[in-house]
């Protein structure tokens, strides 16, 4: 008997299944335009901390504190360009499966952190950000850690995971999509990928739309939650998250409606164009797959730009990701690595997972932005590894969703 039907002979019912996968359905008929509209973080986070340090202030989103002191705190460290925002969806599925507390950290140069040295992007400064943001948040009463990290997170997480004053309370080690051979090797094209980027966005929501089309996110939802915290206004400078309490939709601006071309998103090192060439043209007949046609936008059109000019830490790059394989073998704790494809894996860690020393697991039907493709996946093998390692106990509503950890590769 399989542990599926295990699990519906004891409860007499299916396993509840996540609950961002129940918002996803919706009634038969109902359109399936998409809604670009933002959303406020406060549906996912119980609230912010702006933490003081000696390399500026740190702005944290924490969920609720968990009902026991020893209850774990999983500690999120997005990848460059992103925020802490991008763990929203995460965050909220794997407080619904296991008992913990998710502390998502705007890295510096992202987000709401406000460093005294932005561009000092190393990644000895990076790790030591994240080693005194969490010794402030709890002094000499830190509880246990699982530390998770994306992309440039997964090397901050590896870093912190063997400092001598976290060490002894590091419990949890989990990788995502990151692996030292495959980055290396990306970063060549790495600079070309940035170029072709937009500069700027006509709105928030444009931004996003943006976001969801060129496949940065696929998940929509997702997608309207982190993408403002990496867009900031032209004039104020503020990011576009501080927008959002006040915004309103126009009429012209419905949700599903696809990108006019007067609202279109530059792209890097085009030529400049004639006025003539900037205003509205009439629409083609029929635009193949529907996509929107970009051309450049005029002055008053570029309102939102990047938070972080990602092409000016170009000297870090290989700092972050190089002896990254050895560190993550070794490191004292239990370790997880999450990839979007079994092709990614380098020869080190191949050999080190034939070994069995360390769990991993493929999930399909996403991009490099795993947890936040499909954030209820994620949740859901972060939760059983928990589980497996005795972190933590499951909440009564993870007690009947079957969390085992899916077959391994």
């Amino acid at each position: 008997m399989s542990a599926l039907q295990k699990s519906i002979m004891k409860s007499k019912l299916p396993p509840r299944c996540p609950r961002s996968f129940k918002q996803k359905l919706a009634p038969f008929g109902m359109s399936r335009c998409k809604n670009y509209q933002p959303e406020s973080w406060k549906r996912f986070f119980h609230r912010t901390e702006d933490v003081e340090t000696e390399g500026g202030t740190f702005r944290v989103y924490l969920t609720s504190e968990p009902d026991h002191p020893l209850r774990p705190r999983i500690v999120t460290l997005h990848g460059g360009g992103y925020s802490g925002l991008s763990w929203a969806l995460f965050a909220e599925e794997v407080t619904y499966m296991v008992h913990c507390q998710v502390i998502s950290i705007d890295i510096r140069g992202h987000g709401e952190t406000q460093a005294k040295d932005p561009d000092d992007m190393s990644a000895e400064t990076l790790v030591k950000d994240v080693e005194q943001v969490l010794q402030k948040l709890f002094g000499d009463e830190m509880p246990p850690l699982i530390l998770v990290g994306h992309s440039m997170g997964g090397a901050i997480a590896v870093r912190a995971a063997h400092l001598p004053s976290l060490q002894h309370y590091v419990q949890g080690l989990v990788v995502i999509d990151v692996v030292e051979g495959t980055a290396m090797e990306a970063l060549a094209s790495m600079q070309s990928f940035l170029r072709g980027r937009p500069t700027h966005f006509k709105s928030i929501r444009h931004a996003i739309e943006w976001c969801v089309r060129s496949g940065q996110v696929r998940n929509v939802s997702s997608a309207r939650v982190s993408m403002p915290s990496q867009i900031v206004n032209v004039e104020t400078g503020l990011l576009a998250t501080r927008e959002l309490e006040d915004m309103s939709v126009d009429d012209s601006e419905a949700d599903g409606a696809p990108l006019a071309r007067a609202d279109s998103i530059a792209e890097e090192d085009e030529p400049p164009e004639s006025p003539d060439d900037l205003e509205p043209q009439p629409e083609p007949a029929r635009v193949k797959h529907d996509e929107p046609v970009f051309v450049k936008p005029s002055e008053d059109l570029k309102r939102y730009k990047w938070r972080i000019d990602l092409s000016g830490t170009e000297r870090h790059w290989a700092g972050w990701f190089r002896g990254l394989s050895a560190l993550f073998l070794s490191a004292p704790a239990p370790r997880l690595l999450l990839l979007a494809s079994i092709d990614g894996l380098d020869r080190e860690l191949t050999v080190g997972q034939m070994q069995g020393k360390f769990q991993m697991q493929v999930l399909t039907r996403c991009g490099h932005a795993v947890h936040e493709d499909t954030p209820e996946e994620v949740a859901r093998v972060v939760a059983a590894f928990a589980l497996r390692h005795r972190l933590t106990s499951a909440t009564e509503s993870g007690e009947n969703m079957n969390l085992v950890a899916a077959p391994g590769c």
